[in-house]
Order: structure tokens, then C-alpha cells, then sequence
């Protein structure tokens, strides 16, 4: 669903903003607009499919970010975050178990795997990774915010694009959905293996940085300074509270 405010849509091609992003000319006949900076239609994906733009997004297009992020209102971006945060806590309480540690001392030799956790442990746990999880990721949006500040008042950057919090959390959400790659291991209960986390987590800094720069178009060294300082916190609140 488009933003209501028509005076904030962007063209997703040159990230410029756009009058508007359509003409209607009935009930069942639309013409989309073309940028007047690049001259291209300002945002195709208003005719496609949203698994086609699922798809795009999974493939870091930057086109399918700036749709969803600057011309949508993904109202509905919080009901994401739960889960991704439930999923996170629960991965994080599987994998820091003492079940599950006591196991691969005794099998020093297999892979991690999920039928080897036995729900033994006491609920309060899980909740705490959970709340955990949450001020981790508060302080990651938070930092990305301050650094926007910075970047604005000490560098002398006039944005086009002014970024809320609100717009940072949802940026933050839709980046993050990697964390979904999980699923498999839970599912299907294969086992954990190292590259399989591994391989999550560069594709969600990946899916970050390029998130960043939709919502602030920036030097790419700035974004990488931006994104890593924000993970820095992150783990620096994960590692500090005890499992």
C-alpha cells in the first residue's frame, strides 16, 4: 500500500524525489509516471506481484528496498520484528544450552544439531534471551540514528531523503530478514553447521549496508562505518549478558 503522503515518493531507479508516481485515469486504468531527473518509470513495481518483489529483495535490488521502504508504508513491519526476534532467541537458546554444551564436549566430533536439545531447561532463560535480543537490537537502530545525526550536522550533508526512527526500524526489519535463512535448521531439524551461520550473517550486513544506503545515500565507507559500529554495540550487549 502507497504512502499517503504523495509529496515523499521517490523514483526507485535514481532515488530522486517524484511528484508522483502514477496517473489514474479511472477506477481500473493506471499510467505510471516517469522520473523527470532520470526519465524512467519512477517505480515499476507498483504493477508486479509481491512475490516477484520478495524475490528482488532476497537478490539485494536496490530498486525492490526503495519501493518497499520509501514508498510504501509497511505499517505492519513491527509484526516482522517479533518474529525475527523470537526466531534470533530461539537459535541463541538452542545453540548456548547446557544440554547442548555438555553434549558436543562428549562428541567433540559431530555437528551441533537440534534433536540433541532436550527442553529441559527452565523457561525463564529463553524469555531472558528474548528480552536480551530486543535491547540488542534497540541499541543497533539507535546507533544507526546517532550516525545519521553525525553524518548530517559535522559533515555538512543536506540528505534528500530525511530518516525517522521509525524509517530506521523498518530498514532494520526488512534487512534483517535473513535471520529466516534458520528456518531450515528448525524445521527440518538439520543439523547447525558453522558456514551455515556464517553465510547468514554476511548476507544480513549485505542486506544492511545496501539497506542503509537507500534511506541515506552515503559514501560507501561511511555506510560500512555505520553498519559495523552498530554491530559492534549490538554484540557488546549480546556478549555481556549471561545465558
Amino acid at each position: 500500500m502507497l504512502k499517503e503522503d504523495k509529496s515523499e515518493y521517490y523514483c526507485i531507479n535514481c532515488g530522486e524525489k517524484t511528484k508522483s508516481l502514477f496517473k489514474k485515469y479511472s477506477e481500473t486504468v493506471l499510467k505510471l509516471t516517469n522520473c523527470d531527473n532520470c526519465n524512467e518509470i519512477a517505480d515499476k513495481y507498483l504493477e508486479y506481484d509481491i512475490v516477484i518483489i520478495i524475490i528482488d529483495l532476497i537478490l539485494l535490488n536496490t530498486m525492490a528496498y526503495r519501493h518497499i521502504l520509501l514508498n510504501t508504508k509497511f505499517k505492519h513491519f513491527w509484526k516482522l520484528s517479533v518474529i525475527l526476534i523470537l526466531l534470533e532467541s530461539y537459535c541463541k537458546w538452542v545453540l548456548t544450552s547446557t544440554n547442548f554444551q555438555d553434549h558436543m564436549i562428549h562428541n567433540k566430533t559431530s555437528q551441533p544439531n537440534l534433536k540433541d536439545f532436550h527442553m529441559k531447561i527452565e523457561d525463564l532463560q529463553y524469555y531472558g534471551i528474548c528480552i536480551n535480543t530486543t535491547i540488542s537490537y534497540s541499541c543497533f537502530t539507535l546507533t544507526i540514528v546517532a550516525l545519521i545525526c553525525v553524518y548530517k550536522q559535522y559533515f555538512n550533508q543536506k540528505l534528500l531523503i530525511h530518516p525517522s526512527l521509525t524509517l530506521v526500524m523498518k530498514t532494520v526489519t526488512l534487512a534483517s530478514t535473513g535471520i529466516l535463512l534458520q528456518l531450515p535448521s528448525i524445521i527440518w531439524d538439520l543439523s547447525l553447521y558453522g558456514y551455515h551461520l556464517h553465510f547468514i550473517t554476511l548476507y544480513t550486513w549485505l542486506s544492511q549496508l545496501l539497506a542503509f544506503r537507500v534511506i541515506c545515500p552515503s559514501p560507501k565507507a561511511w555506510c560500512l562505518f555505520v553498519i559495523f559500529s552498530a554491530h559492534l554495540i549490538k554484540t557488546g550487549v549480546s556478549v555481556n549478558y549471561k545465558f
